[in-house]
């Protein structure tokens, strides 16, 4: 993991920032990030569709022993073997019913969303918003984490989820379709 940490970068200052690209949405971007990866991806976001950004800080961080994936004992492994695991997070100061469109990010462990996001999920009313989920990863694809988000929350309106980082021209064309 420590690898694919170094070796995730992208230019920040690629494009200039728009407002709110596509529909007239007012939108927000929800990020959780271990290794600093989904924050970058989060900012190269904000850049394209001039959203603001809010970060999910879980109540007890994560350590890299937490993150281990290797180790059958560790905390995401723990939290990928039992799905009803939550972590706490600590509350958000957002009111969510301001926003159309939520963009949510996220690395990927274990080819889905971390526990963190489901906590998230279950405790936002996110009804009737429209749900663009983005991730980061070293070489997972996004496709199995938008199985188990529409799995896990089949009531909520999903769009096909973006790997970043991706250029600003991708970024747009992922939020136009």
């Amino acid at each position: 993991m420590a690898i694919a940490a170094l070796l995730f970068s992208f230019n920040l200052s690629a494009t200039e920032p728009t407002a709110n690209t596509g529909k007239d949405m007012k939108s927000i971007i929800v990020y959780f990030t271990h290794t600093a990866n989904t924050e970058l991806a989060a900012k190269k976001l904000a850049e394209v569709t001039g959203s603001p950004i809010v970060r999910i800080l879980p109540a007890e961080p994560y350590s890299a022993e937490d993150v281990d994936w290797v180790n059958e004992q560790s905390r995401c492994t723990q939290e990928h073997l039992n799905q009803t695991l939550r972590p706490a997070i600590q509350p958000l100061d957002v009111d969510f019913s301001q926003y159309d469109t939520v963009f949510i990010g996220f690395p990927i462990w274990w080819h889905e969303e971390p526990a963190v996001i489901r906590t998230f999920l279950d405790n936002t009313d996110l009804r009737g918003k429209e749900l663009y989920p983005f991730c980061t990863s070293y070489e997972s694809p996004m496709s199995e984490a938008d199985a188990t988000l529409q799995k896990g929350y089949p009531d909520l309106k999903w769009h096909t989820g973006l790997r970043l980082p991706a250029g600003a021209d991708q970024i747009k064309e992922w939020i136009e379709k």
